[in-house]
């Protein structure tokens, strides 16, 4: 009778000591589990980790048929920049020392020399003064007149020549844009005809292609707008500068004029007015 309850102890005290270890074998268990996924993980680091980056020329073919059209803008631009820096000069405009040279000439009543420096000096200035001495005898208003049309006409004519810098500048931001929604529309379809795979790295790769274009048009621009800005500067400053040599020049020979003559002669022709 005393049996019974020794069996019954130790088949109690056996159940404890198996739960005991069952519990000290799960923890250590689940250790081993972090040990070897962290050791996968390292193991498929290599594999998953990006080698390197795109190329430019992969790129640049990327951005599809827009990236010829934003190539010729960039050609365009600059071309003209270039043709500008080279033409644009002082030297086309208002020559260094042309306007004295003019002066006494015109002092020494050498108009013929003083014609044939005009033509031999190709600007605006040389044309102006030319302009003088055919009709010097004109009024000085007209005269006036006369060097503002030459003088606007030839620096319509230098900015004009400038304007496809301006056209560039605002082109090719638009055909960035164009080539970006035209790389949308066809990254959607990409992504409707392969989304029931549920592969997102379709989009992103072909969202990134599309914005190659904005970039490339914002690249081309930006540089083209300050190239027109500083070309449309430079005119402006050149055309200042003619300014103030034609009304030096104009005020010298025309509105002086009746200051440097004899008061008989200055009667004389009042009283043939009154006459």
């Amino acid at each position: 009778m005393h049996i019974r309850p020794v069996f019954c102890a130790l088949a109690i005290f056996l159940m404890m000591l198996t739960h005991t270890a069952l519990a000290q074998d799960a923890p250590e268990a689940s250790p081993a589990t972090p040990a070897a996924s962290a050791t996968d993980t390292t193991a498929q680091e290599p594999e998953t980790e990006i080698v390197g980056s795109v190329s430019f020329a992969d790129r640049i073919r990327s951005g599809g048929n827009t990236m010829y059209f934003l190539g010729l803008c960039s050609l365009a631009a600059l071309s003209c920049f270039l043709e500008r820096l080279a033409r644009l000069r002082r030297s086309v405009v208002c020559p260094i020392g042309l306007r004295s040279q003019a002066m006494k000439l015109w002092q020494n009543k050498q108009y013929a020399d003083l014609d044939k420096l005009c033509d031999k000096n190709t600007s605006t200035l040389g044309s102006i003064l030319k302009a003088f001495v055919r009709h010097r005898h004109c009024p000085a208003l007209e005269l006036s007149a006369l060097a503002g049309d030459i003088a606007g006409r030839d620096m319509r004519q230098h900015l004009q020549r400038a304007y496809p810098i301006a056209i560039a500048a605002t082109l090719a931001p638009l055909l960035g844009l164009l080539g970006t929604v035209i790389g949308m529309i066809e990254s959607f379809e990409v992504v409707s005809v392969v989304g029931s795979m549920g592969d997102a790295s379709v989009l992103a790769g072909s969202i990134s292609k599309a914005l190659v274009t904005t970039a490339a048009g914002l690249i081309i621009a930006v540089p083209a707008l300050a190239f027109y800005h500083y070309i449309k500067g430079r005119t402006v400053a050149l055309t200042l500068l003619l300014e103030e040599d034609v009304n030096e020049v104009l005020t010298t020979w025309f509105m002086t004029l009746e200051d440097d003559k004899p008061t008989s002669q200055i009667k004389n022709e009042e009283a043939s007015d009154a006459g």
